[in-house]
């Protein structure tokens, strides 16, 4: 029958139908697509009497059986809650960054389904060189007969490249006797291997407890840590492992260390509180440190009781060999036996630079708020430590080296005890309220207080306890800091322009363009694009414009030593403040700003510029009797890289 033969009601008929078949079809691949894409759901149930395929109504029922299986992506493999599983999950396959592969817990009730190691394994979970994995909601633990290195959960990658997407989310470590060994933790992210360069890339741990395991509690570590300015040459190249947050995370009845971030750059760790650390190790340990890493991120962190049964360590935070920016900042300590923060630049050639604590509070920390033990160019400003009645408390503590050089500027120290200062002459003291006691050593301060600051309630428990009161004589009086933090430990806004208070509570309300003044600095932000109204190093003094902190052009100057000078008109009598921005090429190299000849020979820096980021610097003089100009210059000092000024400011202290 020929298409002619049909009746055009008929023919429209079948076409519509043959058209909704079509559509049909293309909706069940789209959705077969999808499923696929979405991946499957695989059930656990270790209690069950025998072997299934996986699914809800018929769970496999060993670990052996899920670690043989090929997870792809989108792929969920879920535990039934209140069930233990013995033995090592070690499950392979990897996800994708639209579809990451999670484990989970299934049923009813709040029970966590358990995954026991007993001992008998290296590690309760493995995930070994695979990418793209969620684990959440499971308890864990790896306790033997006897000590061994062990650990509870290990990521590891092993000659891999780069791993990407690792989640840790409300786990429960706990029980793990891994013995005094650094490759025993609660929860490690371990990179190995030496022929190919390896690192992490995306990992966050959080809301989790870690309870009861040696040595240490949650950590990173790699092989690939050789960098040549700490004269290494010969071992696997510095590979950082990036984007690493630790968060809101419950770390106690450590062994050893509680949190350390090894080989990284801008890790954050975050919210965290660890307590009950160092409680078995025979070595040296802490509560959250660094080492070997740039721009580490330490906040919001509260830790306390960390022993000191032995040795030198014991604190609450350190910034250990080989760190470049670490920030240390609304971090609350209390109660620790070696004492609030170590600088430990330890080994010969090994150095530690540009560490920044700020706005944390210590109470009752013992033995010293710093143990001084090698830092070449740290910034110690507005915080503050409360050290009791008859406490032998240290306020800096120095190894007997002399390598550590801070500048310490706009602290409440309120000392109540009998300890003082060691090396004060490596160190700058401005604007610092010192409370108290005051031993021989206390350091000469040109712009010291020594009145009581009036705190809230001084000896509590609460940092509320150390909020300024009304009427304190830190109010308004702290000196100004281009590019410190912008908020105070309670989350209050800090001025820039206008005077801070000192401490780590900004009570004061201020203005800041009220306070703002006029920049006696000509072309500071070198944006005429050239070195006009500088007397500059010749030939090593450049208008750049591939750096810049605002505009489009800063200043250049290097190899060392290499210098911008400039003569201002100033008033006698008359507080100024120098602020500016630095940054630098290369991690052998320092920059400073400074002003001198303000009177007679004084001279006075900011402290020096050591990261290859910009950062803000000030630093406040005052001017003799008689002088009616000064000198300010950015200065190229060490190394064989280049360093780099910008917006540069002279003004007159806000009142």
């Amino acid at each position: 029958m020929g298409r002619g033969d049909l009746s055009a009601e008929v023919f429209s008929m079948r076409l519509k139908i043959a058209l909704a078949s079509v559509v049909l079809l293309v909706a069940s691949a789209l959705t077969c697509i999808n499923a696929s894409a979405a991946g499957s759901s695989y059930y656990v149930d270790c209690s069950a009497a025998t072997a299934g395929n996986g699914s809800q109504s018929s769970p496999w029922n060993s670990l052996a059986t899920v670690n043989a299986h090929a997870f792809t992506a989108g792929d969920r493999l879920l535990f039934a809650r209140g069930v233990t599983c013995s033995g090592q999950l070690k499950p392979s396959g990897s996800g994708t960054a639209a579809a990451p592969i999670t484990v989970d817990a299934y049923g009813a009730g709040s029970s966590r389904p358990v995954i026991a190691g007993g001992g008998t394994v290296y590690t309760a979970i493995h995930l070994y060189n695979v990418q793209y994995w969620e684990v959440r909601g499971l308890e864990v633990t790896n306790q033997g007969a006897t000590v061994a290195e062990r650990n509870g959960i290990l990521v590891e990658l092993a000659d891999f490249g780069t791993g990407s997407h690792y989640v840790v989310d409300n786990v429960y470590v706990h029980d793990v006797n891994g013995g005094d060994t650094k490759n025993s933790n609660g929860i490690q992210f371990r990179v190995s291997g030496t022929t190919k360069s390896t690192h992490f890339n995306g990992v966050t741990v959080e809301n989790s407890e870690i309870y009861h395991v040696d040595r240490e509690g949650l950590t990173t570590s790699s092989s690939w840590g050789c960098r040549a300015i700490y004269a290494c040459t010969s071992g696997p190249v510095w590979t950082a492992n990036t984007n690493i947050v630790f968060r809101n995370n419950l770390i106690h009845d450590i062994g050893g260390d509680g949190i350390v971030l090894r080989i990284g750059a801008d890790a954050v760790v975050e919210h965290n509180t660890a307590y009950d650390i160092w409680m078995r190790s025979a070595g040296n340990n802490a509560g959250i440190w660094t080492i070997n890493s740039d721009r580490t991120l330490v906040q919001y962190n509260e830790v306390y009781r960390v022993r000191r049964p032995c040795c030198n360590d014991g604190m609450a935070f350190d910034s250990d060999g080989g760190n470049r920016g670490v920030i240390f900042q609304y971090n609350f300590s209390h109660d620790n036996e070696g004492g609030f923060v170590l600088f430990c630049g330890c080994s010969s050639g090994w150095s530690t630079s540009g560490t920044i604590v700020r706005y944390n509070l210590s109470i009752n920390d013992k033995s010293r708020i710093l143990y001084a033990a090698g830092e070449s160019a740290a910034q110690i400003y507005g915080n503050t430590f409360y050290i009791p009645s008859g406490s032998s408390t240290k306020v800096i503590e120095d190894n007997g080296s002399g390598s550590t050089k801070a500048t310490w500027t706009n602290n409440v120290i309120y000392n109540l005890g009998s300890g003082g200062y060691d090396q004060v002459a490596n160190y700058v003291f401005r604007g610092n309220l010192y409370y108290g006691s005051h031993p021989s050593s206390e350091p000469a301060d040109p712009y010291k207080s020594i009145a009581n600051p009036l705190l809230a309630a001084p000896g509590s428990s609460s940092p509320d306890g150390y909020k300024l009161g009304p009427g304190s004589p830190a109010l308004r009086t702290g000196l100004n800091l281009v590019g410190s933090s912008p908020k105070d430990y309670f989350g209050g806004a800090v001025p820039v322009a206008c005077r801070p208070d000192v401490g780590f509570h900004q009570r004061s309300t201020f203005d800041d363009a009220a306070c703002a003044g006029t920049n006696l600095v000509q072309n500071g932000g070198f944006e005429s694009g050239t070195t006009s109204n500088w007397s500059v190093t010749s030939g090593r003094a450049f208008i750049a414009t591939d750096t810049v902190h605002s505009g489009a052009k800063s200043l250049k100057l290097g190899p060392s030593q290499a210098s911008a000078e400039q003569v201002v008109a100033v008033q006698p009598n008359t507080t100024y403040v120098l602020s500016g921005w630095g940054r630098v090429s290369a991690y052998d190299t320092e920059v400073v700003i400074g002003a001198k000849a303000f009177n007679g020979t004084s001279e006075v820096r900011a402290p020096a510029f050591v990261n290859t980021t910009w950062r803000g610097g000030s630093v406040t003089f005052t001017t003799g009797p008689s002088t009616t100009t000064a000198t300010v210059y950015c200065y190229t000092r060490a190394g064989a890289g280049f360093g780099y000024c910008d917006d540069l400011t002279l003004t007159r202290q806000s009142s």
